[in-house]
């Protein structure tokens, strides 16, 4: 009797112990299971995230085209030869850009280089998703003594994405006037900007695009307002430069004008 209790003692204690060493590893399995699972689950957020920043950046994709150009040369009184040449500008991407400087290459017809002009800057400098910019530029064909070489003018530029605001500027009674003879101006554009922001504007930056009943460009002048305009004050303009060609003129039927606050 006494042995048969001792190894029923022997066979208890045994299956305790198998008991014991079996919850150990049902433990140690059910660890992994929701260590793999956790891994699993920060994986899939990492690639939430990383598809959604990419979608974000996709949404945010700068996109600035010229959209119009025009250039035309004319020889003067002593028989310099000298091109205008502009452009329009449009953001048509769905964030603000920032246009740097603008190179332009003057062309003949056969596709060679006539001359270049650098560090020309848009009017505004800042454009908005759907907005435009205006950019122009007169200059002598140094060498050149035939203005009907010219064939084209293209345009180098760079742009980014920016948080900046273009600081656009409200203006009003604008008018254009062709030049009375050949002595005079041959387009100048007239009219009032008003500081429509809360900050004093020390230089506000003006251009007027030309354009032709249909609707084509003939033209960008500019010019600016070098002094300071209070917030809520107005400033009278005028813009004769840079000159377009004679003949141009004639066919202005709109003035679009672009103006805005500009700082260093």
């Amino acid at each position: 009797m006494k042995k048969f209790i001792i190894i029923l003692t022997a066979i208890s204690l045994s299956m305790f112990i198998t008991a014991c060493g079996s919850e150990d590893i049902a433990g140690d399995t059910n660890s992994d299971s929701q260590s793999n699972e956790v891994d699993s689950n920060t994986s899939e957020d990492n690639n939430t995230n990383q598809n959604e920043q990419e979608e974000a950046e996709s949404e945010s994709e700068a996109e600035l085209e010229i959209v119009q150009t025009t250039g035309g040369t004319w020889k003067d009184s002593i028989d310099s030869v000298w091109v205008h040449s502009s452009a329009v500008f449009e953001n048509t991407g769905d964030t603000p850009v920032k246009i740097g400087e603008t190179q332009m290459n003057y062309k003949d017809t056969d596709g060679g280089i006539l001359g270049t002009s650098s560090m020309i800057y848009s009017v505004p400098s800042v454009v908005a998703p759907g907005e435009k910019a205006f950019i122009s530029e007169t200059t002598i064909l140094d060498g050149v003594n035939d203005a009907s070489v010219y064939g084209e003018t293209t345009y180098n530029f760079n742009y980014d994405i920016t948080d900046e605001k273009s600081n656009l500027l409200e203006v009003s009674g604008v008018k254009g006037t062709a030049g009375a003879d050949e002595y005079s101006t041959p387009y100048k554009v007239t009219g009032v900007v008003k500081n429509t922001t809360e900050e004093m504007q020390d230089d506000i930056r003006i251009a007027a695009a030309l354009f032709a009943e249909d609707g084509t460009l003939q033209g960008v002048l500019k010019g600016s307002v070098d002094v300071g305009v209070n917030p809520g004050s107005e400033a009278g303009f005028e813009l004769t430069y840079p000159e377009i060609p004679r003949e141009d003129a004639s066919n202005i039927e709109t003035v679009e004008v672009k103006a805005y606050g500009w700082k260093w």
